[in-house]
């Protein structure tokens, strides 16, 4: 049989999927693939998150739900390493379609794969262990009300013969009212929804084991990985060479737009090598469609062998999880070749200009535009203004086509006159995409395009013009720049001049900035240009000083003269604002300090303006705990103490011979907090000087303080709770699961768990005095959750070179426990190692090759290997609210949390 896993993503705000008809691998929905089974008369209307389960006996992944996941589950690889299948996975059922009143349908089982599969309910958390159910109820709608199986594979050690799959079947529905009668008219009633089927890879005797894909991929572009791979390797040695061929376009998801591709696409296995995995990549290709994530399977098919055990095996196939990363939206190219890319946001863009006496024409107001993706059907843009009867649209709709979407067409507006003179102003070009690409059609925004409407027209028959984007240059849009910058304006004509026309030009205030270019000249080859260079600009330059001045940002004007020439000129003015790049005070802080006390820090402080009639004195203060004192509480500037303009910045200011310096040092606590910042308040005392009686504090200089206590790491417990058997890497298992269930607001870095074995080198053994985790050097903390839940300043619980469980206390030596709950730890509270009473000897655990056997055999089994209804035990600690641990034995089939240890 082949074994296939399905999938059916959640996408609850839309839609949830349901039981729809099968067209191959999988079915195109909006937020991703549903991948059915052959059920096709079971209704949509009832989620089944995944209906086609696979597992193996030797199986390493856990699989749970989880709606934040692209897959729609949450993979846990107890070993690490290579994913080799799922030992046991989750799938839920919930109503997607909102009624009144209560829903139920009742469950039932074939019952094959008995003693194989633990079936278990696992949602909600009250009913989580318990057998299934023979009846589901409902009384609402929506992923919150899900009831969530768990499949569990049994590896009982020996080799069986092939059963049907584990089936569960859904009855009918039968909908109640609020009254609890029937309603026989309810959109549930007597619908039925999808059966759920399970099947198991037995890992004794001939077969071929198939890995998952490593990891969910996106097509090609800036994210990554665009690749992964999944490995084969064959379960026992064959006689004769295994060819095994990998086929990535059986599934139609794959066979026409391709999403990705596969290498090699054979693979063979020998006598010799038929123990070492081979991989098999898949590399993402990029579709150009805005299509979601797309599903599909790599089948791995049939073998070929003249050993009779190995031909024509069926092997399972590999589910391949690809991101889209294709991004709907459009592209877009200026008449001067600048262009750039809007996505489903839209946006406005600027650059473009038109003049009322239409003698420029669209030479500034054309642009092209294409797609950024492929649509599925044909895509029109219907375009309009906001200009009235300021210009005139010459495109008024484009169609892009899926052969086409990428090719650029062409948009040309140009102005027109109003017979009016109102000054330039700002219109908008913006289009309306009409699609039966839903995309297109509904979920992008359209980007803005703005045009500057240049107002020569009427009784201007010179006028300035520039692109939208820029200020107008009037009194209520002025050009603005810092000193030193440099603005500019065109000035156009309403008509070609018969000779050229000279307008001169003047500064309303030289001291804030002048024209470079005395004056301004209009040709009959210029008079419709905006061009780089041209002769017709008006150049604005802002002068520079080196004084700090008030009030820092200062207005003045471009002065337009009468014309001579071929033009009349009616004077205008350009308005300009030239701000201030000097400071009033440059901070600089030199070196850092520590929690020694001694170690400082020097801040120099300068005037970036001249004190010319009074001292200037500036008070300085410590904020927060981590600053000690500093050296003196103020600071005084003698008159006359502006730095030199060499010097006028912060980087600058210690080398100045004006400058007023002070050092501070650091606070000591006794928290392992790493090192930390704090802030100077440097405040100005009134002043009478001229210049500085109105100007602002100093900016807060920020100090770094280095800790002097021991390095601090992390504690945190885990949640998903693991049988005893870890792998047969044992304590370095549960270090796998410590790292790979890390949550979010605990610290990066590498964990250990909190246990130990001493096996005596059976397997990987951890005592206090081998591969423990604690280490005597540092602090000790529990992290709960983030912010002050995971400091030691706040969750202290030991140093390293005392811990002991029954005594931890924190930094203000009040008791501090660990979470409540049980933990495998394999040791008593004494930290030694523990035995257990009931650890089974050779008398009913007869297999030579298990010694130990204490600790579930160094965590490596649940059971004796040769005896699977024979319990192994080990050691945990209980915590109940406030209290120190208890440690006890436990089967070690069930399932208790790790405490986890930073490194």
């Amino acid at each position: 049989m082949r074994y296939k896993y399905y999938i059916a993503l959640l996408t609850f705000s839309i839609f949830s999927l349901g039981c729809l008809g099968s067209t191959g691998a999988g079915d195109s929905l909006l937020f991703g693939t549903a991948f059915q089974s052959t059920d096709n008369s079971c209704t949509s209307d009832v989620t089944v998150t995944y209906r086609e389960i696979s597992l193996l006996e030797d199986g390493d992944v856990t699989a749970t739900f989880d709606q934040a996941q692209d897959k729609g589950i949450a993979e846990t690889d107890v070993n690490g390493g290579t994913s080799w299948g799922y030992r046991s996975f989750e799938t839920c059922i919930y109503p997607n379609v909102a009624f009144s009143g209560s829903i139920e349908f009742s469950l039932t089982s074939n019952d094959t794969y008995s003693g194989r599969i633990n079936s278990t309910r696992s949602f909600p958390v009250a009913v989580n262990g318990e057998p299934l159910p023979t009846k589901l109820t409902f009384t609402d709608s929506g992923v919150a009300e899900r009831q969530c199986f768990t499949f569990t594979r049994v590896d009982d050690g020996i080799r069986n013969t092939p059963e049907s799959p584990l089936q569960i079947t859904m009855g009918r529905i039968t909908e109640l009212d609020s009254e609890g009668d029937t309603n026989t008219s309810g959109s549930y009633h007597n619908r039925t929804p999808c059966s759920i089927s399970v099947t198991m890879d037995d890992d004794e005797g001939p077969g071929i084991r198939v890995s998952n894909i490593s990891n969910v991929m996106e097509e090609p572009g800036v994210a990554t990985p665009n690749s992964g791979t999944f490995s084969v390797v064959l379960r026992t040695a064959p006689l004769a060479d295994v060819v095994i061929p990998i086929n990535d376009t059986a599934d139609s998801v794959n066979a026409g737009n391709r999403e990705g591709t596969t290498s090699p696409t054979s693979l063979t296995f020998t006598t010799g090598n038929w123990n070492v995995p081979q991989n098999v990549t898949v590399t993402s290709v990029d579709d150009l469609e805005v299509d979601g994530i797309k599903i599909y399977t790599i089948a791995v098919q049939n073998t070929s062998s003249s050993d009779s055990d190995y031909n024509g095996i069926d092997p399972r196939d590999v589910v391949v999880y690809n991101r889209d990363q294709s991004v709907p939206g459009y592209t877009y190219e200026r008449f001067d070749a600048s262009g750039g890319s809007t996505d489903s946001s839209g946006g406005t863009i600027n650059g473009f200009a038109t003049d009322e006496a239409n003698q420029m024409g669209s030479n500034y107001a054309n642009w092209k535009i294409r797609l950024r993706s492929k649509p599925s059907a044909n895509v029109t843009l219907n375009f309009s203004t906001t200009c009235g009867s300021k210009c005139n649209l010459l495109t008024t709709s484009l169609t892009f086509t899926p052969s086409n979407w990428n090719s650029y067409q062409t948009v040309q507006v140009e102005g027109a006159s109003d017979a009016g003179n109102s000054g330039n102003a700002d219109y908008n070009v913006t289009f309306n995409a009409v699609s039966s690409d839903s995309t297109y059609n509904t979920s992008v925004t359209e980007p803005t395009f703005r045009v500057r409407s240049c107002d020569n027209d009427a009784s201007n028959l010179i006028h300035p013009c520039n692109l939208s984007g820029n200020p107008l240059g009037t009194s209520g849009s002025r050009f603005s720049r810092s000193e030193g910058g440099t603005s500019e304006i065109w000035l156009i004509a309403q008509s070609a001049p018969g000779s050229d026309v000279t307008v001169n030009l003047s500064s309303s205030d030289a001291a804030l900035g002048g024209t470079p270019n005395a004056s301004a000249t209009i040709t009959s080859a210029n008079y419709n240009t905006l061009l780089a260079g041209g002769s017709n600009r008006v150049i604005m330059s802002h002068a520079n000083d080196d004084t700090v001045n008030s009030p820092t940002s200062r207005n003045w004007n471009v002065i337009t003269a009468t014309s001579s020439g071929g033009i009349t000129h009616n004077p205008v003015e350009v308005y300009a604002t030239t701000t201030d790049d000097e400071q009033w005070f440059y901070v600089n802080v030199s070196g850092s300090t520590s929690e020694d006390t001694v170690t400082t820090a020097t801040i120099s402080v300068c005037l970036g303006a001249n004190n010319p009639t009074q001292p200037v004195t500036v008070n300085i203060a410590c904020n927060g705990d981590e600053c000690g004192s500093p050296s003196a509480p103020s600071i005084t500037f003698p008159v006359g103490s502006q730095v030199s303009t060499a010097n006028a910045s912060n980087s600058g200011c210690p080398n100045d011979a004006k400058k007023q310096t002070f050092t501070v040092t650091g606070a000591d606590d006794a928290f392992a907090d790493g090192t930390q910042s704090f802030s100077l308040t440097l405040t100005k005392a009134a002043t009478t000087d001229t210049n500085y009686s109105g100007a602002p504090n100093p900016s807060n200089p920020n100090v770094n303080n280095a800790d002097n206590e021991p390095a601090g790491k992390a504690i945190f417990v885990t949640s998903m709770g693991t049988s005893g058997e870890m792998t047969a890497q044992g304590v370095q298992g549960a270090d796998n699961l410590c790292n790979t269930n890390k949550p979010g607001y605990a610290p990066s870095g590498t964990y250990k768990a909190l246990i130990v074995s001493n096996s005596s080198g059976e397997v990987n053994d951890r005592t206090t005095l081998a591969d423990w985790p604690i280490n005597s050097s540092y602090y000790y903390y529990l992290c709960t959750g983030s912010g002050s839940n995971c400091r030691d300043e706040n969750k202290h619980m030991f140093q390293g070179s005392s811990f002991d469980p029954m005594n931890m206390l924190d930094h203000s030596s009040s008791a501090i426990y660990f979470p409540s709950g049980e933990y495998w730890t394999g040791m008593d509270t004494g930290l030694l190692p523990a035995t257990q009473a009931s650890t089974p000897g050779s008398g009913t655990c007869n297999d030579p090759a298990t010694v130990y056997r204490h600790n579930c055999h160094g965590f490596t089994y649940e059971t004796c290997p040769t005896a699977g209804a024979v319990d192994f035990y080990g050691q945990t600690w209980s915590v109940s609210g406030s209290s120190d641990p208890v440690s006890q034995e436990r089967a070690c089939t069930s399932s208790y949390n790790l405490i986890c240890v930073q490194q």
